[in-house]
């Protein structure tokens, strides 16, 4: 039996949760094998629960340009400071290759946790992934379920020479609206469970409150857009909803060029290292960049609050409103003080664990009936 997977392939990076583990987050940047620098003949295996943070892979897949190419992915290029590739500002997610060279090593990965003594592994999943609002229509969403069904071979290398190969078998890939995905994950978890949140009306009184049948309005800040959601229960609205062409990305980039000029000894060479920076309370550039990042956050969360408070008022109804994403994590202080401010809180959840709540969606999307019988249907058409 297939297992369940939801993969959030953004700017900034994969996040990825599989049933029964704990979400998984890898830098969306790589840098092709170029040989060691060191004699590593005498080094260990890295640890089970370190393998995300020292990825060394070599790739065979259809879905790839260049198959069979070996990759440094995630937080190794800047421990070993390689040369990063990241995707563009604008990058067309359902053609760049950076969201499956990073799907695929979390999937081996997980599969690595699960297997951890093996050499040879053999896994199938049933995996949801999701694309921009902006960009996603019909053909690039098939297009990109396309390219990661089928199998796909991802050979871990170890620093003490121990190669692990896992094939990877995805029997069935859906794309989903990014923001309209998480929606999935606001309403149930992943057993089916419908989950309530605790509010309080304008009277002071508390209640709990379950979201299958409300009008629900999703704001996923990311790095390179943000989705602004109007969903009916977990029916998604199209005509009320739209995608920005901006998130932190830019902002986070035009940051580290004012300070590459102003401190070129102390640069920061990529989106991954300032996200290591800014939320590494005990880094030796953590005080510098926090308060030097500080005027560039008031002016993104601003621009921002402005977005929100027009689509709150266009709705006019009191919508509950979800505020989530990775790009939440960076602007969620300002962004709430300007929402309190002005009058825009009621019905107002800042979701905990903002980075993975698309990626919980698309595993509860996986998980669902839903997902199985289009998966049915699928491979009846296919069989038949």
């Amino acid at each position: 039996m297939a297992k369940k997977a939801g993969a959030d392939g953004g700017n900034n990076a994969l996040k990825l949760w599989a049933q029964g583990h704990k979400p998984m987050m890898i830098p969306s940047v790589y840098s092709e094998y170029l040989g060691d620098s060191v004699d590593t003949l005498d080094a260990n295996d890295i640890p089970v629960d370190k393998l995300e943070d020292h990825i060394d892979i070599t790739i065979t897949s259809k879905a790839l340009t260049f198959s069979g190419v070996r990759y440094i992915v995630g937080n190794k290029v800047s421990e070993d400071r390689l040369e990063p590739l990241e995707m563009e500002k604008k990058s067309d997610k359902s053609k760049d290759e950076i969201p499956v060279i990073v799907t695929l090593a979390g999937l081996a990965i997980t599969a690595m946790k699960e297997n951890p003594e093996s050499d040879r592994i053999s896994v199938s999943y049933d995996l949801s992934v999701a694309l921009p609002i902006a960009f996603i229509n019909k053909e690039n969403a098939t297009k990109n379920e396309q390219r990661y069904m089928g199998t796909h071979t991802v050979t871990f290398h170890h620093p003490s020479g121990r190669n692990v190969e896992v094939e990877i078998k995805i029997e069935f890939c859906k794309c989903l609206p990014e923001g309209a995905a998480a929606v999935w994950g606001v309403v149930f978890d992943e057993d089916g469970n419908q989950i309530e949140r605790l509010i309080e009306d304008e009277d002071g009184v508390r209640k709990n409150v379950s979201f299958l049948d409300t009008t629900n309005l999703s704001f996923d800040i990311g790095a390179g857009t943000t989705e602004i959601v109007v969903t009916e229960g977990l029916n998604f609205k199209p005509t009320l909803s739209k995608g920005l062409n901006y998130g932190t990305k830019e902002t986070i980039l035009k940051f580290i060029e004012t300070w590459n000029k102003e401190f070129p000894r102390k640069g920061i060479d990529s989106l991954a290292e300032f996200n290591e920076i800014l939320f590494d309370s005990e880094h030796p550039r953590h005080a510098d960049v926090s308060v030097k990042f500080k005027a560039h956050q008031r002016q993104l969360a601003v621009k921002l609050s402005k977005e929100i408070m027009n689509k709150i008022d266009d709705m006019k109804d009191d919508p509950y409103v979800f505020i989530y994403g990775g790009g939440a994590t960076v602007v969620k202080d300002e962004l709430q003080q300007i929402l309190k401010q002005r009058g825009r809180d009621k019905n107002l959840f800042f979701l905990k664990d903002p980075m993975y709540v698309n990626a919980k969606g698309l595993l509860v999307y996986t998980c669902s009936p839903r997902f199985e019988e289009l998966k049915a249907m699928a491979q009846g058409v296919h069989n038949g």
